[in-house]
């Protein structure tokens, strides 16, 4: 079994650097066993129990760096100063120039090497937090902060105290050593608990003759007769005797990853007892239950006190969505609450990290949306679906996953739905059972709840990408080759009129955002939108988004209505996000009269189909115009198709770019430019094929030497 590590920090002074050595002496002393000392405090004097111990200054740790991979308990052997007490210490550097090339995972394995060797490990550390420091915290079993009874002291020690939570170290993982050593009046004990809000676990009484017993380690008479004379080291030993008796110790460490204290006295109905057998896994997987139920009604502690605390309904979570410093200023406030909840009410989670992880959870469910959010900031995942409440599906890599994610219920999945369409001024319910919507960071959401969901609220996400895509994005990515790209920035500067047609999912947005990029600076540019995503470069863009009804079924603006209005705001381009009903007329017509080179996407699975699905939605306006008019003012009107589709392997591709070039009787007639030609499937699953110019130059190409639109006419060649 390992042995025990002790973080002790030193807010820094002599009386307290004699307090550690002495401690370590005695816990020599009383348990007969192996002791280290690793001096790792580097302020105000590097070395110091050196000094102190009257060694000389030829080995430190900083000399077992060069060896760190190979380093193994038999070598460290070495580079120990044995003291005549018999406790061996392993010095820390003496130079600046020394501490460059100290990493963290030097030191814990060095660490994990003296728990292998020693019984008692002391870490003397001062209170610089890096992430060296922080390593050996992690790394330790107990932490002890030694004060004297001073108020420089003490403000040193509340500010140590305060870093030591904002890290999430467990309060009762940390020990308050009050050091009346050196002084012979001091602030009492009573208000040394008052001023740091923490109770003191040992008291040093003040001893005249200290100078003994720095004089005695010093010169290396350390008798036990010696040491038990003087009244300070009797003092250190009661402290020593209580570290023994109590189980104060974690047993894995702060910050090893999983929590394995128990507080004692538990209850019959809620005692839970880890077993640390790494042979018996059915153990393992029985405690590690446990302890998650534990932490599962722990957290519902917390939100119920938090609730009748704070009365967190009362909050305004649509001002805090809409102001962004009020968003925080709450955030911040049941953070804080949080904290205190967890240190008040999970005394039995000692881990940093199972802290960290329990309170980022409890502010997801409370401001977020629960467990989705980890979903929303894993950048992997690029769609999340809740079918039921133990129904989480994503897409990663264009693939559909099952995650083991499960919701506790249909009422956190409705409140996930609520807190996302409050602060838009939306509502869900009965009368009103679905909602389109979009997150803070611009992602879509739709949902939709019973009677129309028949096995409770469904909820669709599909994320915004936070990172702005370039056209070497889609390049590099396979999407679509530099000649197709550079063929589509001529047609954007040409002011042709282009539709992005796809299937769902096809990236269809991301596309439009990337040839939205090609249109000139100089340009008015009005988007419009259902749910606001795209995100143009050009500083001269107005962004408009749709209405839906309010709960009276009342004050509903709709694309269409927004599209009739943006002709009145003098556009040089009309970027509509979907084109998906009888907008489709009005934006026919809006680019027959004078708003060339406009933009939109529509839901199609490829050129020819998305012809019939425009034909299908203009006569969906109400206009009674024969299908012929119609077909005339797309065949007039349309320039460029861009077909993009997910194929099987889960990619995206621009499968065909096609340009309308006219009538042969009633059909409009299309022609390709550029193609993706599949070529078959390799071992992976991955698709292989190539993109391919058909040969058939437009004939509008003759064009852009009068529009100073200049390219390589290469792309028109295959290679």
């Amino acid at each position: 079994m390992p042995g025990k590590v002790i973080s002790v920090l030193d807010i820094g002074s002599q009386i307290n650097a004699l307090l550690i050595a002495s401690l370590s002496i005695s816990l020599k002393q009383e348990t007969r066993k192996k002791v280290a000392l690793f001096d790792f405090s580097l302020f105000p004097i590097k070395g110091k129990m050196k000094i102190l111990f009257n060694f000389s200054r030829e080995k430190n740790f900083i000399s077992l760096l060069p060896f760190i991979d190979q380093l193994n308990a038999r070598m460290m052997e070495g580079y120990f100063d044995t003291h005549p007490s018999g406790i061996d210490l392993l010095s820390g550097c003496f130079n600046w120039s020394e501490i460059s090339g100290i990493r963290p995972e030097h030191l814990i394995k060095i660490v994990n090497l003296l728990s292998q060797i020693y019984n008692y490990t002391l870490i003397n550390l001062d209170n610089d937090f890096n992430e060296n420091s922080l390593a050996l915290l992690d790394s330790s079993n107990l932490i002890v902060l030694i004060v004297t009874p001073d108020y420089l002291s003490l403000e040193g020690a509340k500010g140590i105290l305060s870093m030591l939570y904002s890290l999430h170290y467990a309060p009762q993982s940390i020990k308050i050593v009050l050091n009346e050593g050196n002084t012979e009046e001091g602030i009492s004990s009573s208000k040394v608990e008052n001023y740091l809000k923490k109770q003191l676990f040992y008291r040093i009484s003040g001893d005249n003759h200290k100078k003994a017993s720095f004089s005695t380690i010093n010169k290396g008479i350390t008798n036990e007769f010696n040491f038990r004379q003087i009244p300070f080291y009797k003092s250190v030993q009661g402290l020593t005797c209580k570290l023994l008796e109590e189980n104060i110790f974690v047993a894995e460490g702060l910050g090893k990853g999983r929590s394995t204290h128990i507080e004692k006295n538990f209850s019959d109905t809620n005692s839970l007892k880890l077993k640390n057998n790494e042979d018996n896994d059915q153990n393992n997987i029985k405690n590690k239950q446990l302890m998650d139920d534990k932490i599962d009604r722990l957290k519902l502690l917390i939100q119920e006190r938090l609730i009748s605390e704070m009365d967190l309904k009362r909050l305004n979570f649509k001002e805090a969505g809409n102001n962004l410093e009020k968003g925080k200023e709450i955030k911040q406030k049941i953070k804080e609450m949080v904290e205190r909840l967890l240190n008040e009410e999970g005394g039995f989670v000692t881990d940093r990290q199972q802290r960290e992880k329990i309170i980022l959870e409890l502010l997801d469910d409370i401001l977020g949306l629960g467990p989705l959010e980890k979903l929303l900031r894993d950048p992997a995942v690029s769609e999340i679906m809740v079918n039921k409440k133990d129904e989480v599906y994503i897409e990663q890599q264009g693939k559909i996953k099952l995650t083991g994610i499960k919701l506790s219920s249909n009422r956190q999945i409705l409140t996930i739905i609520e807190r996302i369409v409050a602060p838009l001024g939306r509502h869900i319910d009965e009368s009103s059972p679905l909602v389109d919507a979009r997150l803070k960071d611009g992602s879509r959401v739709n949902a939709i709840i019973p009677p129309l969901a028949l096995d409770g609220p469904v909820v669709t996400i599909r994320k915004f990408i936070q990172k702005k895509l370039i056209p070497d994005d889609l390049i590099g990515l396979g999407s679509i080759s530099k000649e197709m790209i550079e063929f589509i920035r001529i047609c954007v500067q040409l002011k042709k009129n282009i539709i992005i047609s796809g299937g769902t999912g096809s990236g269809k947005t991301t596309l439009l955002n990337i040839i939205s990029s090609f249109i000139p600076q100089d340009e008015r540019i009005i988007t419009i939108e259902d749910s606001a995503e795209l995100k143009l470069p050009q500083k001269h863009v107005v962004r408009l988004e749709s209405r839906p009804p309010n709960i009276e079924g009342e004050g509903e603006i709709s694309i269409r209505r927004l599209l009739i209005n943006c002709l009145r705001m003098r556009p040089d381009r009309i970027i509509i996000g979907e084109c998906r009903g009888g907008e489709a007329i009005d934006m026919l017509q809006a680019m027959n009269t004078g708003h060339e080179g406009s933009l939109t996407t529509l839901h199609a699975n490829s050129p020819r189909d998305s012809l019939s699905r425009l034909e299908t939605m203009a006569l969906m306006s109400g206009m009674e115009l024969p299908s012929r008019v119609i077909r005339d003012q797309i065949a007039s009107t349309i320039n460029i198709i861009v077909q993009q589709n997910r194929l099987g392997d889960g990619t995206r591709k621009i499968t065909c770019i096609s340009e309308i070039t006219g009538f042969n009787g009633d059909i409009i007639t299309i022609t390709d430019i550029f193609k993706f030609i599949q070529e078959g499937i390799n071992d992976q699953g991955k698709i292989i094929g190539k993109f391919e110019f058909t040969g058939v130059i437009p004939s509008f190409i003759a064009k852009t030497k009068s529009h100073n639109v200049f390219f390589d006419r290469n792309i028109f060649r295959n290679t």
